[in-house]
């Protein structure tokens, strides 16, 4: 193995930490609007995310029999995408992306949705000088990008000189991170993580990950000698 890509979401990253520290950035704007602490009004878009995250501020306005301001939903949701969040790497991050690049691995990032977004949880981990190529699959064009389209992968082992057989990904999510071994012969790593969100999903044509791991330093084990 030369190279080992890596999703950001429940792969190197918190989402739930992500979300929270988006509700705490969103209730701090509504504390005076609705003169509410801004703790508790946290506590209510966790409360309400429960039930799922579709239509979570008109929600959050509705519990509290409030409507909101012309445009002021999509003012939140911006804030709430956007904000510079209060978020790390898990723990066992840093060791293994020390380890691996010292065992001369190449490393990289594939991962879909929101280019700001998924760069600022980057700069707030401090991670984004620790990879060699980094790609937001939305930076390349429209959603046709995301995965599990195969050529953010493409660009990727252009990228770091290696085959695809030289090449290993790490993800979270059934639904779309393992289904590149199908097309190329790209080893796959499936992580593991506790509250991870997306751990439920089904498997995209039943296409199962190599290894299944859930710890990063099992990987380490794994890829180098």
């Amino acid at each position: 193995m030369k190279a080992v890509i890596f999703d950001i979401d429940d792969t190197l990253v918190s989402e739930r930490d992500f979300v929270y520290s988006g509700y705490r950035a969103v209730s701090r704007s509504l504390s005076e609007e609705m003169g509410l602490p801004d703790q508790e009004i946290a506590e209510r878009l966790i409360k309400l995310s429960g039930d799922g995250y579709a239509r979570i501020f008109d929600r959050l306005y509705e519990s509290l029999g409030l409507k909101p301001g012309e445009g002021r939903i999509a003012e939140l949701s911006a804030l709430y995408s956007h904000h510079e969040p209060e978020i790390h790497f898990y723990g066992d991050v840093l060791p293994a992306l020390k380890a691996l690049k010292e065992g001369g691995m190449r490393l990289g990032i594939i991962s879909d949705g929101d280019p700001l977004r998924q760069h600022n949880k980057l700069k707030a981990c401090g991670g984004e000088e620790l990879f060699d190529r980094i790609i937001i699959t939305d930076e390349l064009g429209d959603l046709s990008y995301r995965k599990p389209d195969p050529r953010s992968f493409e660009i990727m082992a252009e990228a770091l000189g290696s085959t695809y057989e030289e090449m290993a990904y790490v993800g979270d999510n059934p639904a779309k991170d393992f289904y590149i071994k199908r097309i190329y012969p790209i080893r796959t790593v499936r992580i593991v993580r506790p509250y991870g969100i997306y751990q439920d999903r089904e498997y995209r044509e039943g296409i199962r990950e190599d290894m299944r791991i859930e710890s990063l330093a099992q990987l380490t084990e794994l890829m180098l000698p």
